[in-house]
């Protein structure tokens, strides 16, 4: 009999996960018919200087630009308006050599939209389905705009000619998303609007360093979460296992029974549980290898 190939298996057991987990993407979040931007009536003015390969510096762009701490999915909270309903965070960076740098894409997976590689992402998405990313750039240019106007100082770059309403802010990190979207967490930037703290009680347990990915999300009429806010990071370990870190706020009790019953025999499937609660919130760190884990998260969710 032919056996399987290890590398279909895995990419079976990410499909899994991303069906499970994976609630953002820039296609789903911008390109879902936000269509044109002929309702503003600010003149769009031509974009200046350019670099070889039809890209600008962000030297070149006139106006301010955005700075801040951009390392983990509190940083992109911090940067969020209100109402949050899901949001995730990658460092592709820390995917490379691991399953997941086919999944998220490599650092030049967005190359086609900047012209530079990506190596920082996080996205929010909010009841209304719209949303906004953030983007970690290095080489600190852009592929040249279709033009520009200015908000509160800073240079809104035109990422489509008239066609979506998609536009850019740079700086560290880039913000990618409708005008509004940009300009309100412009705002935020700028201390005239206040971000997000939905999810502090989840984000203030846990520790980002060395994730290589975290998502959170709340309960909603279109969700099945089985808690009303939920948080996961995925993180590689030095012996090359991996380990997913959890957190439920008011987990459902069929949920938790679930939990407890899965790490009576855990060993036996090659996973180790470790489970802890404090007040409303129940902890669960799996650690496994790649396969298991993820074998592992699709018991827990069915």
């Amino acid at each position: 009999m032919k056996q399987k190939d290890p590398a279909k298996k895995n990419q079976k057991y990410l499909a899994v996960f991303l069906a499970l987990t994976m609630l953002l993407s820039v296609g789903a979040l911008l390109f879902s018919g936000n269509n044109s931007n002929k309702d503003k009536s600010d003149n769009v003015s031509s974009p200046g200087n350019v670099e070889g390969n039809d890209t600008i510096a962000f030297s070149q762009i006139p106006g301010r630009q955005v700075h801040h701490e951009f390392n983990s999915i509190a940083d992109g909270l911090n940067l969020s308006p209100e109402g949050v309903v899901s949001a995730s965070y990658v460092d592709l960076q820390k995917t490379k050599g691991t399953p997941f740098e086919q999944v998220f894409g490599n650092e030049t997976m967005m190359y086609s939209l900047y012209g530079a590689d990506v190596t920082k992402r996080y996205g929010a998405r909010y009841a209304d389905g719209n949303g906004f990313e953030l983007h970690q750039i290095p080489e600190q240019k852009i592929l040249m705009p279709w033009g520009a106007v200015q908000y509160d100082n800073y240079s809104l770059l035109a990422r489509t000619n008239n066609t979506y309403d998609i536009w850019n802010v740079v700086g560290n990190p880039v913000i990618l998303g409708s005008r509004q979207s940009v300009q309100d967490v412009i705002d935020i930037l700028e201390g005239n609007a206040t971000a997000s703290t939905e999810y502090n009680n989840l984000v203030n347990q846990v520790s980002p360093e060395g994730s290589l990915y975290q998502e959170l999300a709340m309960k909603t009429n279109n969700s099945t979460i089985p808690a009303d806010q939920f948080y996961t990071d995925l993180r590689k370990l030095d012996d090359g296992s991996y380990r997913q870190t959890s957190l439920y706020l008011n987990p459902e009790s069929n949920f938790t029974q679930k939990i407890n019953a899965m790490q009576v025999n855990s060993t036996e499937r090659g996973v180790t549980y470790n489970v802890t609660t404090s007040g409303n919130i129940t902890k669960v760190m799996i650690t496994s290898d790649f396969g298991s884990l993820l074998n592992e998260t699709q018991m827990l969710s069915q």
